[in-house]
């Protein structure tokens, strides 16, 4: 769990990291709490100034036998209303989304997005997801579950998912599938840990993940007509770069007669990468619908 406190220009003035295995709400609350009274005696911060709190969560949200099955989830959160004991806790407003949705505002803020209108960010977690920006306004869908492709089936009858499909784009493009490949535990192992990985063994799992993220991105490119593909999330900078590096040759597309570096960019990367754009939700949120006059 990470906690930052940052101003309008995105620098942070209060970082907080707390390891956690499998968090629950009560503990989880008091921890916060414990936080948010360290963050309020901070010389020269007035909290009555402190815009709200934005929190992120791995969605999707509210969808029986997905939101709280498997790694890429938090199981024992079902049913439990964060934003409310957010407000409780700090007495600030609370806005919660999904991981790569924040992620997008985030890029969109402080990243490579800043001067795009509709872009989708395609956010690497333990799981995958998509940020969708179109004509400079975020859309998340009907219950806030815009972008779950990650549970797209991109190979009928392959790996078997926790949702109960088989061969979700997920199994083969994410955090959990590359410590499944290189021999770790899924719900132990930090992406840093990929680093120790022997270059070879990570280098197979890319070809074998290439496929599926170049349907991803033909998927995405399609249904939006995108300016970009923005792909970032919590995969150390040096192994996604390797990753872009041998993205090539995409699938044709809408987008098919732009170079493959204008179709499809990194974005941030990191574990502060969800974190940041939570921290923006509640700028995006008191800015809109001016967010366009904030951004010039």
């Amino acid at each position: 769990m990470i906690i930052v406190l940052v101003d309008l220009t995105g620098e942070i003035h209060f970082r907080r990291l707390i390891l956690v295995q499998k968090p629950q709400p009560g503990a989880t609350f008091a921890r916060i709490a414990e936080v948010v009274q360290e963050m309020k005696a901070l010389p020269g911060l007035d909290w009555s100034r402190v815009l709200g709190i934005g929190v992120v969560m791995p969605g999707p949200f509210g969808v029986e036998g997905i939101s709280s099955t498997g790694p890429t989830t938090l199981n024992g959160w079902e049913g439990v209303d964060v934003a409310s004991e957010l407000e409780r806790i700090s007495g600030l407003p609370v806005t919660l989304e999904n991981d790569a949705t924040v992620a997008a505002i985030g890029e969109r803020f402080h990243g490579v997005a800043r001067q795009l209108n509709s872009f989708v960010y395609l956010y690497i977690g333990t799981g995958l997801g998509a940020g969708i920006f179109t004509d400079g306004h975020i859309y998340t869908g009907h219950a806030h579950n815009a972008g779950e492709v990650g549970h797209i089936v991109v190979q009928p009858g392959g790996r078997a998912c926790y949702c109960g499909n088989q061969g979700c784009l997920e199994r083969y493009v994410s955090l959990q599938a590359a410590y499944e490949f290189c021999g770790l535990d899924p719900y132990r192992a930090l992406p840093e840990d990929l680093l120790a990985v022997e270059a070879s063994l990570f280098d197979r799992w890319v070809e074998t993940a290439l496929p599926s993220l170049r349907q991803a991105i033909n998927l995405l490119e399609c249904v939006f007509d995108a300016e970009t593909v923005v792909v970032g999330g919590m995969m150390p900078a040096p192994l996604l770069e390797k990753v872009l590096a041998r993205l090539p040759p995409l699938y044709q597309s809408v987008r098919g007669r732009y170079l493959p570096a204008m179709r499809v960019k990194m974005g941030m990367t990191g574990t502060d990468t969800a974190a940041l754009g939570a921290a923006a939700l509640p700028i995006f949120d008191e800015f809109n619908p001016q967010f366009q006059a904030l951004m010039k």
